[in-house]
Protein backbone atom coordinates (compact mmCIF):
# COMPACT_ATOMS: atom_id res chain seq x y z
CA UNK A 1 0.00 0.00 0.00
CA UNK A 2 2.80 2.63 0.86
CA UNK A 3 4.55 1.87 -2.56
CA UNK A 4 1.16 2.65 -4.34
CA UNK A 5 0.48 5.51 -2.56
CA UNK A 6 4.05 7.36 -2.64
CA UNK A 7 6.42 5.14 -5.58
CA UNK A 8 5.94 6.57 -8.74
CA UNK A 9 7.43 5.00 -11.64
CA UNK A 10 10.82 5.49 -11.51
CA UNK A 11 13.57 6.54 -14.39
CA UNK A 12 16.92 7.16 -15.55
CA UNK A 13 16.34 10.66 -15.46
CA UNK A 14 14.70 12.97 -12.93
CA UNK A 15 11.05 13.01 -13.43
CA UNK A 16 10.70 16.44 -13.04
CA UNK A 17 12.65 17.22 -16.18
CA UNK A 18 9.81 15.75 -18.24
CA UNK A 19 6.68 15.19 -16.33
CA UNK A 20 5.10 16.65 -13.41
CA UNK A 21 6.43 16.22 -9.72
CA UNK A 22 5.28 13.03 -8.35
CA UNK A 23 6.59 14.38 -4.42
CA UNK A 24 4.38 17.77 -4.90
CA UNK A 25 1.21 15.70 -5.47
CA UNK A 26 1.46 13.82 -2.52
CA UNK A 27 2.16 16.92 -0.47
CA UNK A 28 -1.15 18.26 -1.76
CA UNK A 29 -2.63 15.09 -0.77
CA UNK A 30 -2.07 15.08 2.56
CA UNK A 31 -2.95 18.92 2.54
CA UNK A 32 -5.94 18.26 1.15
CA UNK A 33 -6.85 14.95 3.44
CA UNK A 34 -6.13 17.13 6.57
CA UNK A 35 -8.34 19.47 5.76
CA UNK A 36 -11.48 17.11 4.81
CA UNK A 37 -10.59 16.66 9.01
CA UNK A 38 -12.92 20.07 9.21
CA UNK A 39 -13.38 21.99 11.74
CA UNK A 40 -12.24 21.33 15.06
CA UNK A 41 -9.07 18.84 14.20
CA UNK A 42 -7.94 20.21 11.48
CA UNK A 43 -4.54 22.17 11.62
CA UNK A 44 -4.63 23.02 8.22
CA UNK A 45 -7.81 24.62 5.78
CA UNK A 46 -6.60 24.21 2.28
CA UNK A 47 -9.45 23.87 -0.11
CA UNK A 48 -7.58 24.15 -3.06
CA UNK A 49 -4.95 21.21 -2.68
CA UNK A 50 -7.11 18.37 -4.04
CA UNK A 51 -7.71 19.82 -7.18
CA UNK A 52 -3.79 19.00 -8.11
CA UNK A 53 -4.13 15.45 -7.25
CA UNK A 54 -4.49 12.60 -10.37
CA UNK A 55 -2.98 9.55 -9.19
CA UNK A 56 -5.80 7.23 -8.71
CA UNK A 57 -4.79 6.13 -5.10
CA UNK A 58 -4.39 9.11 -3.65
CA UNK A 59 -7.59 10.57 -5.01
CA UNK A 60 -9.63 7.79 -3.56
CA UNK A 61 -7.82 8.62 -0.05
CA UNK A 62 -9.43 11.83 -0.39
CA UNK A 63 -13.24 10.68 -1.39
CA UNK A 64 -14.22 10.80 1.96
CA UNK A 65 -13.60 12.18 5.27
CA UNK A 66 -13.51 8.73 6.56
CA UNK A 67 -10.83 7.44 4.02
CA UNK A 68 -8.90 10.94 4.28
CA UNK A 69 -8.53 9.79 7.89
CA UNK A 70 -7.90 6.43 7.23
CA UNK A 71 -4.96 7.70 5.20
CA UNK A 72 -3.36 9.91 7.66
CA UNK A 73 -3.25 7.22 9.89
CA UNK A 74 -1.84 5.01 7.42
CA UNK A 75 1.13 7.94 7.19
CA UNK A 76 1.14 8.07 10.71
CA UNK A 77 1.91 4.30 10.95
CA UNK A 78 4.14 3.86 8.04
CA UNK A 79 6.60 7.23 7.94
CA UNK A 80 5.88 8.85 11.68
CA UNK A 81 5.85 12.44 11.92
CA UNK A 82 5.97 12.79 8.12
CA UNK A 83 2.27 14.11 8.02
CA UNK A 84 2.55 16.40 10.71
CA UNK A 85 5.86 18.09 9.00
CA UNK A 86 4.53 18.39 5.89
CA UNK A 87 0.99 19.92 7.24
CA UNK A 88 2.81 22.04 10.00
CA UNK A 89 5.37 23.58 7.81
CA UNK A 90 2.60 25.39 5.36
CA UNK A 91 0.93 27.13 8.96
CA UNK A 92 4.68 28.02 9.79
CA UNK A 93 5.16 29.56 6.12
CA UNK A 94 1.58 30.79 6.84
CA UNK A 95 2.19 33.26 9.97
CA UNK A 96 5.78 34.30 8.11
CA UNK A 97 4.19 35.60 4.97
CA UNK A 98 1.04 37.33 6.61
CA UNK A 99 3.90 38.78 9.16
CA UNK A 100 5.94 40.03 6.37
CA UNK A 101 2.77 41.60 4.23
CA UNK A 102 1.56 43.36 7.35
CA UNK A 103 5.24 44.55 7.41
CA UNK A 104 4.75 46.04 3.92
CA UNK A 105 6.80 43.68 2.07
CA UNK A 106 5.01 43.31 -1.13
CA UNK A 107 7.14 40.17 -3.36
CA UNK A 108 6.41 36.85 -2.30
CA UNK A 109 8.55 34.70 -3.83
CA UNK A 110 7.89 30.94 -4.16
CA UNK A 111 10.96 28.73 -5.13
CA UNK A 112 9.68 25.11 -6.32
CA UNK A 113 6.25 26.02 -5.81
CA UNK A 114 4.96 22.37 -6.65
CA UNK A 115 1.51 22.08 -5.92
CA UNK A 116 1.54 24.60 -3.30
CA UNK A 117 -1.84 26.76 -3.23
CA UNK A 118 -0.29 29.77 -1.30
CA UNK A 119 -0.60 32.01 -3.97
CA UNK A 120 -4.25 30.83 -4.11
CA UNK A 121 -4.64 31.00 -0.73
CA UNK A 122 -2.82 34.71 -0.13
CA UNK A 123 -4.68 36.95 -2.28
CA UNK A 124 -3.67 40.52 -1.11
CA UNK A 125 -4.20 43.77 -3.27
CA UNK A 126 -0.71 45.20 -4.07
CA UNK A 127 1.27 42.03 -3.24
CA UNK A 128 2.85 40.01 -6.43
CA UNK A 129 3.57 36.50 -5.77
CA UNK A 130 6.17 34.93 -8.09
CA UNK A 131 5.50 31.17 -9.02
CA UNK A 132 8.87 29.39 -9.43
CA UNK A 133 9.28 25.94 -10.92
CA UNK A 134 10.57 23.65 -13.40
CA UNK A 135 8.21 23.90 -16.69
CA UNK A 136 6.85 20.20 -16.30
CA UNK A 137 5.06 20.97 -12.87
CA UNK A 138 4.58 24.61 -13.64
CA UNK A 139 2.37 24.07 -16.64
CA UNK A 140 0.20 21.32 -14.50
CA UNK A 141 -0.41 23.53 -11.89
CA UNK A 142 -1.00 26.84 -13.84
CA UNK A 143 -3.97 25.45 -16.05
CA UNK A 144 -5.30 24.03 -12.21
CA UNK A 145 -4.78 26.93 -10.65
CA UNK A 146 -6.19 29.43 -13.38
CA UNK A 147 -8.92 27.14 -13.88
CA UNK A 148 -9.68 27.56 -10.25
CA UNK A 149 -9.34 31.08 -9.54
CA UNK A 150 -12.58 33.20 -10.14
CA UNK A 151 -12.09 35.96 -13.30
CA UNK A 152 -11.81 39.15 -11.94
CA UNK A 153 -10.48 37.88 -8.72
CA UNK A 154 -7.51 36.05 -9.23
CA UNK A 155 -4.16 37.31 -7.19
CA UNK A 156 -1.27 38.85 -8.89
CA UNK A 157 0.01 35.65 -10.03
CA UNK A 158 3.60 35.57 -12.17
CA UNK A 159 4.59 32.33 -13.65
CA UNK A 160 8.47 32.13 -13.68
CA UNK A 161 9.86 28.61 -15.37
CA UNK A 162 13.10 27.35 -13.64
CA UNK A 163 15.26 24.47 -13.37
CA UNK A 164 17.19 25.25 -10.54
CA UNK A 165 20.08 22.94 -11.63
CA UNK A 166 20.71 24.73 -14.76
CA UNK A 167 19.19 28.40 -15.20
CA UNK A 168 19.70 31.98 -13.77
CA UNK A 169 17.22 32.41 -11.38
CA UNK A 170 18.11 35.90 -10.58
CA UNK A 171 17.63 36.63 -14.45
CA UNK A 172 14.76 35.39 -15.21
CA UNK A 173 13.36 37.05 -11.63
CA UNK A 174 14.09 40.46 -12.99
CA UNK A 175 12.93 39.55 -16.66
CA UNK A 176 9.78 38.56 -14.88
CA UNK A 177 9.14 42.42 -13.40
CA UNK A 178 10.69 41.36 -10.04
CA UNK A 179 12.27 44.81 -8.39
CA UNK A 180 15.59 43.46 -6.80
CA UNK A 181 15.35 47.44 -4.79
CA UNK A 182 12.34 46.32 -3.08
CA UNK A 183 12.33 43.93 0.24
CA UNK A 184 10.86 40.06 -0.67
CA UNK A 185 10.02 37.10 1.30
CA UNK A 186 11.01 34.06 -0.47
CA UNK A 187 9.78 30.51 0.24
CA UNK A 188 11.79 27.73 -0.65
CA UNK A 189 9.98 24.73 0.88
CA UNK A 190 10.44 20.99 -0.05
CA UNK A 191 12.99 21.68 -2.59
CA UNK A 192 16.61 21.59 -1.21
CA UNK A 193 16.88 17.99 -0.23
CA UNK A 194 16.24 16.91 -4.26
CA UNK A 195 19.22 19.40 -5.41
CA UNK A 196 23.00 18.78 -5.33
CA UNK A 197 24.51 21.13 -2.66
CA UNK A 198 26.48 23.21 -5.70
CA UNK A 199 22.84 24.20 -7.02
CA UNK A 200 21.91 25.39 -3.49
CA UNK A 201 24.94 27.24 -2.89
CA UNK A 202 24.49 28.68 -6.72
CA UNK A 203 20.50 29.48 -5.74
CA UNK A 204 21.51 31.18 -2.95
CA UNK A 205 24.47 33.33 -4.64
CA UNK A 206 21.58 34.40 -7.06
CA UNK A 207 18.84 35.36 -4.18
CA UNK A 208 22.01 37.41 -2.71
CA UNK A 209 22.00 39.15 -5.86
CA UNK A 210 18.10 40.59 -5.95
CA UNK A 211 17.10 40.57 -2.12
CA UNK A 212 16.92 43.83 -0.46
CA UNK A 213 18.67 44.38 3.04
CA UNK A 214 15.37 43.16 5.64
CA UNK A 215 14.38 40.48 2.82
CA UNK A 216 13.47 37.12 4.76
CA UNK A 217 13.85 33.53 3.56
CA UNK A 218 12.28 30.60 4.55
CA UNK A 219 13.39 27.27 3.68
CA UNK A 220 13.24 23.45 4.80
CA UNK A 221 16.41 20.79 4.92
CA UNK A 222 17.11 17.46 6.10
CA UNK A 223 19.60 15.80 8.35
CA UNK A 224 22.56 14.37 6.23
CA UNK A 225 22.61 11.04 7.68
CA UNK A 226 18.77 10.44 5.73
CA UNK A 227 21.50 10.79 2.89
CA UNK A 228 24.20 8.69 3.85
CA UNK A 229 21.80 6.00 5.23
CA UNK A 230 23.50 6.60 8.84
CA UNK A 231 19.65 7.63 10.23
CA UNK A 232 18.17 6.50 12.98
CA UNK A 233 14.68 7.06 12.20
CA UNK A 234 12.96 4.08 10.30
CA UNK A 235 10.65 6.80 9.34
CA UNK A 236 13.48 9.09 7.10
CA UNK A 237 14.97 4.96 6.14
CA UNK A 238 11.45 4.99 4.50
CA UNK A 239 10.95 7.85 2.89
CA UNK A 240 14.30 8.20 1.18
CA UNK A 241 13.40 4.72 -0.13
CA UNK A 242 9.82 5.46 -1.65
CA UNK A 243 11.28 9.19 -3.10
CA UNK A 244 13.89 7.50 -4.61
CA UNK A 245 12.05 4.51 -6.12
CA UNK A 246 9.88 7.56 -7.44
CA UNK A 247 13.07 9.27 -9.51
CA UNK A 248 13.22 11.96 -6.89
CA UNK A 249 15.85 10.73 -4.65
CA UNK A 250 16.93 12.52 -1.66
CA UNK A 251 20.50 14.23 -2.46
CA UNK A 252 21.82 16.90 0.05
CA UNK A 253 21.37 17.37 3.56
CA UNK A 254 22.82 20.14 6.37
CA UNK A 255 23.40 19.78 9.90
CA UNK A 256 22.04 23.31 11.51
CA UNK A 257 25.27 24.43 12.37
CA UNK A 258 25.97 23.59 8.47
CA UNK A 259 22.98 25.59 6.74
CA UNK A 260 23.67 28.30 8.56
CA UNK A 261 27.29 28.98 8.27
CA UNK A 262 26.18 28.37 4.15
CA UNK A 263 23.41 31.05 4.50
CA UNK A 264 25.97 33.44 6.90
CA UNK A 265 28.21 33.08 3.73
CA UNK A 266 25.54 34.51 1.18
CA UNK A 267 24.63 37.10 3.59
CA UNK A 268 21.07 35.62 5.41
CA UNK A 269 21.39 35.46 9.16
CA UNK A 270 19.23 32.34 10.22
CA UNK A 271 16.92 33.51 13.34
CA UNK A 272 14.51 30.42 13.74
CA UNK A 273 14.95 26.36 12.90
CA UNK A 274 11.68 24.67 13.75
CA UNK A 275 11.03 20.70 13.17
CA UNK A 276 8.26 18.35 14.75
CA UNK A 277 8.61 19.09 18.45
CA UNK A 278 8.34 22.90 17.68
CA UNK A 279 5.24 22.47 15.68
CA UNK A 280 3.59 20.72 18.11
CA UNK A 281 4.37 23.61 20.86
CA UNK A 282 3.06 26.14 18.81
CA UNK A 283 0.47 24.59 16.60
CA UNK A 284 -1.29 21.63 18.19
CA UNK A 285 -3.24 20.66 21.73
CA UNK A 286 -1.78 17.48 22.13
CA UNK A 287 1.66 15.68 21.58
CA UNK A 288 1.51 13.77 18.44
CA UNK A 289 2.62 9.94 19.15
CA UNK A 290 3.74 10.08 15.66
CA UNK A 291 6.65 13.22 15.72
CA UNK A 292 8.77 11.71 18.72
CA UNK A 293 12.38 11.30 17.47
CA UNK A 294 11.24 12.35 13.69
CA UNK A 295 12.83 15.21 14.12
CA UNK A 296 15.09 14.78 10.30
CA UNK A 297 13.15 17.44 8.62
CA UNK A 298 13.26 21.43 9.64
CA UNK A 299 12.56 24.67 8.59
CA UNK A 300 14.09 27.84 9.12
CA UNK A 301 14.11 31.77 8.48
CA UNK A 302 16.43 33.82 7.77
CA UNK A 303 17.08 37.47 7.13
CA UNK A 304 18.78 39.29 4.31
CA UNK A 305 21.54 41.36 6.17
CA UNK A 306 23.51 42.84 3.63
Amino acid sequence: MLRRLFGGPAGAQRRVDSRASWTAQVCAAQRAAETMLGPGRRRLDDPYSRHFVRHMALKLALLHPLTARAFIALLGRSLPGVHDFVVLRVRYLDDVLDRSIDDGIDQIVLLGAGFDTTSMRRQHNGVTLFEVDVPSTQHDKRHAAEALLVHGDQPNITWVACDFENDNLSELLMNNGFDPTRRCTIAWIGVTMFLTREAIETTLADLATVCAPGSQLVLDYIDPDVISGHTNSPSAKRVAKTVASSGEPYRTGFTTEDINAVLITHGFTPHDHAANTAFEQRYTRARSDHSAGNNWLTVLTAHRTR
